[in-house]
């Protein structure tokens, strides 16, 4: 198939490149500059979302979208710009599919759009979704089910036949933005100094570009799938971290109010000294809470599988260490 990616070249993007060119498809990618490091099969073509005629142009031809273009943050400054790329670009290309006819559109979304609550409670399938007022606590996953709604309206219109995946936090090598093993990245670095009482749910990157691949397929129109390797505590998460680093884990237990109360005090006190907070609130905040999900669709339908969980731990903290992200004591 001729399939044109955005987001080609971050973390997610990148494994996904390279198993769309295992399976012998032919790549078109939405870059942002031709200097872009894409294998030399990919065909890079510079375009904005907002160059309508561009982009009708660029996609005249292809089979199918795979959209994966996003901005990962957890900064409430960030805000617009997650908006802007997930939401509005969205639309842009969702009408340059409609006007060129390009009917398959594959949406990488993320599990905390079906899989958050305050309670603990069985792991989330595709069927649940989430209070609005849970995800909206945090401009990424907000944004995130905005775009998501947009991309399931026009699926129902029969614009498109879209596919939304979702996959849970993602882990592994090679993630050089720090666009999601940030919360690995803190606990080496103690910028979390307390075990909150929530749970985590994470998967492997290696694991997720075979499901992509085979959602062009075998995928069931307008359906999600959640992608998920391993549903664990926090306290179980951290220790594993900490102990593959050689790291002392935190030893400190608190309820997730009490943590985050001190949390965001130390925060407080080290911005008025225009200091380096040693601790991220937000990642506080959000480890209080249970993101824990049920893989069993992907499994059925895409044939996902997933890895052992403590390979993937190792495997992100061998390569963050490699980097220089951190040293071992």
């Amino acid at each position: 198939m001729k399939i044109f990616i955005t987001g080609a070249t971050g973390f997610l993007g990148k494994a996904v490149v390279d198993a769309l060119l295992d399976a012998g498809h032919e790549l078109r990618a939405l870059v942002r500059n031709k200097h872009a490091r894409l294998p030399e099969t990919v065909e890079k073509i510079e375009v904005a979302f907002d160059q309508e005629g561009r982009l009708r142009e660029v996609l005249s031809g292809m089979d199918a979208i795979m959209h994966l273009a996003g901005k990962v943050s957890r900064r409430p400054e960030d805000s617009a710009d997650m908006h802007w790329i997930h939401v509005e670009a969205t639309r842009m290309l969702l009408d340059a599919a409609r006007d060129v006819g390009v009917r398959r559109f594959v949406l990488a979304s993320t599990s905390g759009t079906i899989a958050v609550t305050k309670e603990k409670g069985r792991p989330a399938t595709e069927d649940d979704s989430p209070e609005f007022e849970v995800i909206g606590r945090w401009p990424y996953y907000t944004s995130k089910r905005l775009q998501e709604e947009e991309v399931l309206r026009r699926n129902a219109r029969e614009e498109i036949d879209a596919v939304i995946l979702n996959p849970s936090l993602l882990l592994g090598p090679g993630d050089e933005r720090l666009s999601s093993t940030t919360d690995v990245l803190n606990i080496l670095n103690r910028r979390i100094p307390a075990i909150t009482d929530g749970t985590i749910a994470f998967v492997d990157v290696r694991d997720c570009a075979p499901a992509f691949v085979r959602s062009l397929t075998d995928a069931k129109r307008g359906r999600r799938y959640l992608l998920n390797g391993a549903n664990m505590s926090v306290r179980s998460f951290m220790e594993r971290v900490a102990y593959s680093g050689d790291v002392t884990p935190p030893t400190l237990k608190l309820k997730s109010k009490w943590a985050l109360a001190g949390a965001k005090l130390m925060e407080g006190v080290y911005e008025a000294f225009d200091g380096v907070p040693p601790v991220d609130a937000v990642s506080v905040e959000m480890s209080g809470y249970h993101w824990a999900c049920d893989a069993t669709r992907a499994k059925n339908e895409l044939g996902f599988t997933a890895r052992d969980p403590q390979e993937t731990i190792e495997a992100t903290v061998q390569d963050l260490e490699k980097r220089g992200m951190f040293r071992r004591r």
